[in-house]
Protein backbone atom coordinates (compact mmCIF):
# COMPACT_ATOMS: atom_id res chain seq x y z
CA UNK A 1 0.00 0.00 0.00
CA UNK A 2 1.23 3.26 -0.54
CA UNK A 3 1.91 5.93 1.66
CA UNK A 4 1.34 9.55 2.20
CA UNK A 5 1.68 12.54 4.01
CA UNK A 6 -0.37 15.05 6.07
CA UNK A 7 1.38 18.79 7.85
CA UNK A 8 -0.94 20.07 10.21
CA UNK A 9 -0.44 22.86 13.16
CA UNK A 10 0.17 19.68 15.99
CA UNK A 11 -3.09 20.03 18.54
CA UNK A 12 -2.35 20.48 21.85
CA UNK A 13 -2.41 17.65 24.26
CA UNK A 14 -6.08 16.68 23.94
CA UNK A 15 -7.92 14.63 21.46
CA UNK A 16 -11.32 17.06 20.77
CA UNK A 17 -8.45 20.08 19.80
CA UNK A 18 -7.44 18.13 16.76
CA UNK A 19 -8.86 18.85 13.07
CA UNK A 20 -9.12 14.81 12.62
CA UNK A 21 -11.50 14.45 15.79
CA UNK A 22 -15.43 14.33 15.38
CA UNK A 23 -18.07 14.53 18.08
CA UNK A 24 -20.22 11.28 17.19
CA UNK A 25 -24.03 11.34 17.96
CA UNK A 26 -23.32 10.54 21.58
CA UNK A 27 -22.43 13.95 22.57
CA UNK A 28 -19.57 12.47 25.10
CA UNK A 29 -17.77 10.63 21.93
CA UNK A 30 -15.42 11.26 19.97
CA UNK A 31 -13.73 9.70 16.90
CA UNK A 32 -10.64 9.75 15.65
CA UNK A 33 -11.14 9.97 11.86
CA UNK A 34 -7.37 8.67 10.98
CA UNK A 35 -7.64 5.60 12.98
CA UNK A 36 -11.55 5.33 13.06
CA UNK A 37 -11.20 4.94 17.08
CA UNK A 38 -13.24 6.36 19.88
CA UNK A 39 -10.91 9.15 21.55
CA UNK A 40 -10.62 8.46 25.23
CA UNK A 41 -11.08 11.42 27.64
CA UNK A 42 -7.96 13.07 28.81
CA UNK A 43 -4.40 13.06 27.32
CA UNK A 44 -3.22 11.90 23.78
CA UNK A 45 -3.35 8.28 23.45
CA UNK A 46 -0.58 6.36 22.73
CA UNK A 47 -2.06 4.88 19.42
CA UNK A 48 -2.29 8.65 17.97
CA UNK A 49 -0.87 8.72 14.66
CA UNK A 50 0.17 12.05 14.67
CA UNK A 51 4.18 12.99 15.27
CA UNK A 52 6.41 15.87 15.81
CA UNK A 53 8.69 16.60 12.80
CA UNK A 54 12.28 16.19 14.38
CA UNK A 55 14.58 18.89 14.80
CA UNK A 56 16.93 20.20 12.54
CA UNK A 57 20.29 18.84 13.00
CA UNK A 58 22.82 22.24 13.94
CA UNK A 59 25.25 24.05 11.81
CA UNK A 60 28.91 23.15 12.71
CA UNK A 61 30.05 26.06 15.33
CA UNK A 62 33.51 25.16 14.17
CA UNK A 63 36.21 22.23 13.46
CA UNK A 64 36.20 19.64 10.77
CA UNK A 65 33.22 17.68 10.16
CA UNK A 66 33.37 14.64 7.47
CA UNK A 67 31.89 15.04 3.56
CA UNK A 68 29.25 12.02 4.37
CA UNK A 69 28.07 14.23 8.31
CA UNK A 70 27.74 16.96 5.81
CA UNK A 71 25.73 15.89 3.38
CA UNK A 72 23.55 14.02 5.77
CA UNK A 73 22.95 17.42 7.69
CA UNK A 74 22.21 19.87 4.36
CA UNK A 75 19.82 16.85 2.78
CA UNK A 76 18.07 16.58 6.50
CA UNK A 77 17.71 20.66 7.28
CA UNK A 78 16.07 21.44 3.33
CA UNK A 79 14.31 18.29 3.58
CA UNK A 80 12.60 19.85 6.50
CA UNK A 81 12.81 23.58 5.61
CA UNK A 82 10.39 21.76 2.06
CA UNK A 83 7.47 20.61 4.88
CA UNK A 84 7.91 23.60 6.56
CA UNK A 85 7.17 25.62 3.58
Amino acid sequence: MSKAVLVMDMPEQVCQKCTLCYETENDDEYLCCATGKLVPDGKKPDWCPLRELPEKIPELKSGYEDLSTSIRRVGWNACLDEILN
